[in-house]
């Protein structure tokens, strides 16, 4: 007899003891469909499948409530059963049974499995013993195990989280169970659909099968990459009654596999680009050493002043994303740090108000609040100077760029891209926009937009890698990169960077960031922006 997988096994019974409906469950366990066990006995049925239960089966007829317990296999010495939860209602003329499997009660187990050893004390203490050995041997098993054992239902909740899940949702662990879509809003967005496809694609094989996809973690934003590998539980006529599997954090893995597969592609791009980027690093170190001189040899009032100050801050910012480049290629992390991003881009605006044509109108709204956030200052440079290129690029003579930037609570609306629905903050964090009154950007081109070498631009003007590289920096820093526009209109490119918080330590953190715009100001006032 197979064991039955019971999530609704449920009875309803006449008076005299006859079925008159019941479960799809108890149906599939039996093996006859509902009609064709209807008006019989439900104790006949039972006893006709297992002849041992015939002298377990108490008369309940005359009692208004009973529980007892069958259970499988030979005899009536299993542990394993079913327990039945008899249920009267005199009014409605039925009774209902409930009908779900386990283990024997302690008396059963008792009778089943220690027989003799009962009138041995020394023999049920040794067996005791081994009992929970065996207990803590799979207790510190589970706990040590790198991963996350689970049990999820057909309407993917899980009813089952060993205690990893903690590490990963501190807070929303407990909700899996009642959420279906809680989990997969953890989900990774592009991974989503690959998610359901197989688990859709996979369930009706019964095999065992593993997918990857990745997470986002809500304390620190970060996303890891999870192998997922699970078995469905089917009845004998092909239903799905859940999964049973583990999750395993293979993030470093994957990481070293992706470097692996790109490794030959590596060595070729850094041998093309290591002369390149050597001959450009050096031609930088001459402008910047001429401007410098030229910049010390000037009078502050004299009207070239200004322009060689910003020639020598450029060609400094230029030598640091020359020295990002090698250490891309060395594969070196990026030197990210708590920056505020209000100031980085005032800062910012002393190079923005040279490249924007004298006759177009820079309105700018930087609020008064402070905005730290945890990223790679001169890759966020070059994004906010990318956008600024390509609106003034844009724009008439005489056009109009804004930019601005706002703090978004968590669940507060974004400022949402053409290609998604309306989206919400999932984390508190800098909003970042940039806008003109230009031509606007064409529907045909809107998704080809961040693809690497697409470019609307002469090729004298554009290489194609603008968008696409500011696409991959917000990524890489958890964010978003998008874009609103109409043609004739204008158009407004937005980005999305998450804050730095702790909120463990809010009042330290204020003093950090109090004593950084500090330095930062002095900084300033040291080597001023030439008016």
């Amino acid at each position: 007899m197979k064991t039955p997988h019971f999530e609704n096994g449920q009875i309803i019974l006449e008076p005299n003891g006859s079925i008159l409906e019941a479960s799809e469950e108890f149906c599939d366990w039996v093996g006859q469909p509902v009609a064709k066990i209807k008006g019989y006995s439900f104790w006949q049925i039972m006893t006709s499948m297992e002849k041992g239960w015939r002298s377990l089966i108490p008369k309940v007829e005359n009692k208004q409530k009973a529980k007892y317990f069958l259970p499988l296999g030979i005899g009536d010495r299993s542990s394993i059963g079913i327990h039945i939860t008899y249920q009267k209602y005199p009014k409605l003329k039925i009774s209902i049974l409930s009908i779900t499997n386990g283990l024997a009660p302690y008396d059963t187990l008792k009778d089943a499995f220690l027989g003799d050893l009962m009138q041995d004390p020394k023999a049920i203490a040794s067996t005791l013993v081994r009992l929970q050995k065996a207990e803590s041997r799979l207790a510190d098993y589970i706990s040590n195990f790198p991963g996350i054992f689970f049990t999820q239902r057909p309407d993917m909740t899980f009813s089952y989280l060993s205690k990893g899940i903690r590490n990963l949702f501190p807070k929303e662990y407990r909700e899996f169970a009642r959420d279906s879509g809680l989990f997969l809003s953890k989900i990774l967005e592009h991974d989503r659909e690959h998610y359901i496809n197989e688990i859709s694609s996979q369930k009706s094989q019964g095999q065992t099968f593993s997918l990857t996809y990745r997470v986002v973690l809500p304390q620190t934003h970060q996303i890891i990459y999870l192998l997922d590998v699970r078995t469905p539980s089917m009845t004998s006529q092909g239903k799905i009654l859940g999964y049973e599997g583990v999750l395993i954090d293979i993030t470093r893995q994957a990481i070293a596999e992706h470097r692996l597969s790109n490794s030959i592609w590596r060595e070729g791009l850094a041998t093309l680009t290591n002369g390149l980027v050597h001959d450009f690093s050096n031609l930088m170190a001459g402008i910047f050493s001429i401007s410098e001189l030229y910049f010390g040899m000037m009078e502050k009032d004299d009207p070239m002043a200004n322009g060689m100050g910003q020639i020598k801050k450029s060609a400094m910012q230029a030598q640091k994303l020359v020295r990002r480049i090698i250490d891309l290629h060395r594969e070196k992390p990026a030197n990210r740090a708590v920056q505020d991003l209000r100031l980085l881009l005032k800062d910012q605006m002393d190079l923005l108000e040279i490249i924007i044509p004298r006759g177009a109108k820079i309105k700018t709204n930087f609020g008064r609040e402070s905005l730290p956030a945890f990223i790679e200052e001169t890759g966020f440079r070059q994004v906010i100077l990318n956008l600024a290129i390509n609106a003034r690029d844009a724009i008439e003579r005489n056009g109009k760029i804004s930019i601005s930037v706002r703090k978004v609570n968590e669940g507060a609306p974004l400022l949402a891209d053409n290609n998604s629905d309306p989206e919400f903050a999932k984390c508190t964090g800098a909003e970042v926009c940039i806008s003109d009154n230009g031509k606007g950007i064409p529907d045909s081109i809107k998704e080809k937009l961040f693809d690497p070498f697409f470019s609307t631009k002469d090729a004298t003007k554009g290489s194609g890698f603008g968008l696409y590289n500011s696409k991959l920096f917000m990524e890489d820093h958890n964010g978003k990169i998008g874009f609103v526009s109409e043609e004739g209109k204008g158009s407004t490119f937005f980005l999305f960077i998450p804050l730095f918080v702790n909120d463990a330590s809010k009042k330290k953190n204020l003093k950090k960031e109090r004593r950084a715009t500090r330095e930062f100001v002095k900084i300033r006032k040291s080597n001023p922006p030439i008016s």
